[in-house]
């Protein structure tokens, strides 16, 4: 498939607060290269203003329509979001497909699902997309997987009314609140769990992947590629912390502009991995011309997940590769951020330092003198806590460990129960 990418900006200059709209277009087309789309041409279209009924007005219409009639793509691709009219009204003057950068994200999505819930929770968003676009459904939504803007057979099959379609979504919403209920059962002891735990969160490609690789020596990769997107399902590694003991870090999906508001709550609960974690690492991309905007939207889209209150080491990568004068930002230094390079392995012991620290502030040390004979309570020691040595005596056990005030507490039951 290929295709002609436009992005339309105000002529007055972007928003406070957007991002750049060349770079806004630069990551569209990456990320239909992540979708396996090859971009014949991309167009940056300055207005005067919207247009309500094709967004970038008939004169700009017929422009693009004459590239069309040159290039030949299979479809548009526009950065931002079409309404259901919008899009109608430029597949009859354009005559191929057009789709928008939420459905583009929302295929790229479907493809990358692994898991059971991940697959739900896109074909959920994806519905959910549907619904507000019934009356634009042409061409462009043909749904067979794997095909962006195909027509076929794949377009009659969801063809629904919209109660057919909000069946669906209440159905598919069930089915996620059974896996949801399922992962709860597995996670009702995961306080109890003897490792701190932090979670790696980050503007998509920023190296997150890349960085647990680092941090694990490579023992058992996880998929890391220079593409949008490259990892979509949590990925969860132990790795060990200079003083002793183990952390789990887990790898989560990458956040970008404008990631579309139903996905975000559509993937709330495989993001709630994050909400268990004790620490936060927010990778940036450091090489990044828009690291303030990716940081922003990173900021906002872990707001609106309720994640804000967990604490965060600003982690920025990529130093082999970014301009010197960046890592000497007076912004960035009253961030107090660790410096790395996930590729080189340059600065990654400043890092898991910081991190034990940062960990150190919940998971405190213990010492217990126990009865000599006490298996149930050691285990219980065990399985909630890191110990750092149990030395036997003839009538004692003494036991120094580690572990959050609530595992404490829960120990302590054991000792005392009532």
């Amino acid at each position: 498939m290929n295709a002609i990418l436009v992005a339309a900006a105000p002529k007055t200059g972007k928003k406070k607060g957007s991002a750049d709209p060349a770079v806004a277009l630069e990551e569209l087309c990456r990320l239909a290269e992540t979708g396996d789309v090859e971009v014949l041409e991309s167009a940056l279209i300055r207005l005067q203003k919207y247009n309500p009924a094709t967004l970038i007005g008939s004169g700009k219409v017929e422009e693009l329509k004459k590239r069309v009639d040159e290039l030949k793509p299979g479809l548009v691709i526009f950065d931002e979001e079409l309404t259901p009219a919008q899009q109608r009204n430029l597949e009859r003057a354009l005559g191929v497909p057009v789709i928008d950068r939420t459905y583009l994200i929302l295929e790229i999505f479907s493809r990358r699902a692994r898991t059971r819930e991940g697959k739900l929770q896109v074909r959920l968003a994806r519905l959910s997309y549907d619904l507000t676009h019934l009356t634009g459904k042409g061409s462009s939504m043909g749904q067979q997987h794997g095909m962006i803007g195909t027509r076929g057979p794949g377009e009659r099959q969801l063809e629904y009314d919209r109660r057919t379609l909000r069946d669906k979504i209440t159905a598919l919403q069930k089915e996620l609140d059974a896996v949801k209920d399922e992962r709860e059962t597995q996670r009702k002891n995961r306080d109890s769990v003897p490792m701190p735990q932090a979670a790696i969160v980050g503007y998509t490609n920023a190296g997150k992947s890349t960085l647990l690789n680092r941090l694990t020596g490579g023992e058992r990769p996880i998929y890391a590629d220079d593409k949008l997107f490259a990892t979509l399902d949590p990925t969860t590694r132990r790795v060990r912390l200079p003083g002793g003991g183990w952390a789990l870090l887990t790898d989560t999906v990458g956040f970008i502009q404008k990631l579309p508001h139903n996905l975000v709550a559509a993937f709330r609960s495989t993001l709630e991995e994050t909400a268990h974690a004790d620490l936060l690492l927010h990778v940036h991309d450091l090489s990044s011309p828009d690291m303030a905007l990716q940081h922003a939207a990173v900021r906002e889209t872990l707001k609106d997940l309720d994640l804000d209150g967990i604490p965060v080491i600003n982690v920025y990568n990529k130093l082999d590769a970014a301009p010197a004068h960046r890592a000497n930002s007076e912004v960035l230094r009253r961030m107090r951020p660790v410096f790395v390079s996930a590729l080189t392995g340059e600065g990654m012991d400043e890092l898991m330092t910081r991190v034990e620290a940062a960990l150190s502030a919940r998971w405190e040390d213990y010492e217990l003198v126990i009865p000599a004979g006490s298996q149930k309570l050691l285990s219980g020691i065990y399985s909630t806590a890191m110990v750092r040595s149990a030395d036997y005596g003839p009538e004692s056990i003494k036991v120094k460990f580690r572990a959050t005030r609530e595992n404490h507490r829960r120990i302590m039951k054991l000792l005392r129960p009532e």
